[in-house]
């Protein structure tokens, strides 16, 4: 589990996620500029989704943490933040960023099979797209279970193995993260295996999420034919029809 984990921090300290579609070298403060535009436009549906101004006040904990994006709108919100990332380069990024904007947070390295807090100590949990990645994928939702209080909510997004994106990976070939290559471990779900996961909690709601939207991640023919012909025809495609095979798995869960 160690070395896995060594394999785990090393992948993610080397490729943060989405830093290929940005020009501007990392650090800079016109990478971030970039990156929060592309961010806020790619993931158009989480400001919606999540609601973060409902987290004014209350302790928070974001579980892989980034590059520090949704650190900045929970913090902005007025939750009481704590975020935690197996990556260096994540922790070093997320505090650069609320540095920039004044915002406050503890951050810190921090493994999500084993949390390093009290039990019932959160008003709410936040992990997005990162649960899937762990070594003990039930464990870390244990955790997440562990320290939420009475009532608690867990705000977790994974993937969906019934979904167009899905589909593409296995038609095309190509990676699920980056086309440097994925992670050693990175699972995708169906909806049953999520409600499993998610059996402890008192109250689970799913939705479906994340469709084609035009991506710079991407490069080669590939891209230019899912830029160009995927994404508009999914536009075009009645949204009753298209619901079921989002790629992202929203889960809001009461203790």
């Amino acid at each position: 589990m160690a070395e896995l984990k060594t394999e785990m921090k090393a992948y993610w300290d080397a490729h943060p996620i989405g830093v290929e579609g940005i020009s501007e070298p990392m650090e800079s403060a016109a990478f971030y500029d970039q990156y929060l535009t592309y961010y806020d436009d790619f993931y158009d549906y989480k400001a919606k989704t999540f609601e973060y101004e409902k987290y004014k006040g209350l302790r928070v904990l974001e579980i892989g943490c980034g590059l520090g994006i949704d650190s900045v709108k929970f913090a902005k919100a007025g939750a009481k933040l704590t975020c935690i990332d197996l990556s260096d380069t994540s922790v070093k990024s997320t505090r650069r960023l609320l540095d920039r904007f004044g915002l406050r947070a503890e951050v810190s390295q921090g493994d999500a099979e084993n949390l390093n807090f009290p039990s019932e100590s959160f008003d709410a949990v936040y992990s997005y797209g990162v649960l899937m990645l762990v070594d003990d994928e039930q464990r870390a939702v244990d955790e997440v279970h562990r320290v939420l209080k009475p009532g608690g909510k867990a705000l977790v997004v994974l993937y969906h193995r019934r979904s167009w994106y899905w589909l593409l990976v296995k038609l095309t070939g190509t990676k699920v993260e980056s086309e440097h290559g994925d992670p050693p471990i990175n699972r995708v779900h169906s909806i049953r295996q999520v409600r499993d996961l998610f059996s402890r909690f008192s109250e689970v709601q799913i939705e479906l999420e994340r469709f084609p939207k035009r991506t710079r991640r991407r490069r080669g023919a590939l891209a230019l034919l899912f830029n160009w012909v995927l994404v508009p025809l999914s536009r075009m495609t009645p949204k009753p029809l298209i619901r079921p095979f989002g790629w992202h798995i929203v889960i809001k869960a009461i203790k």
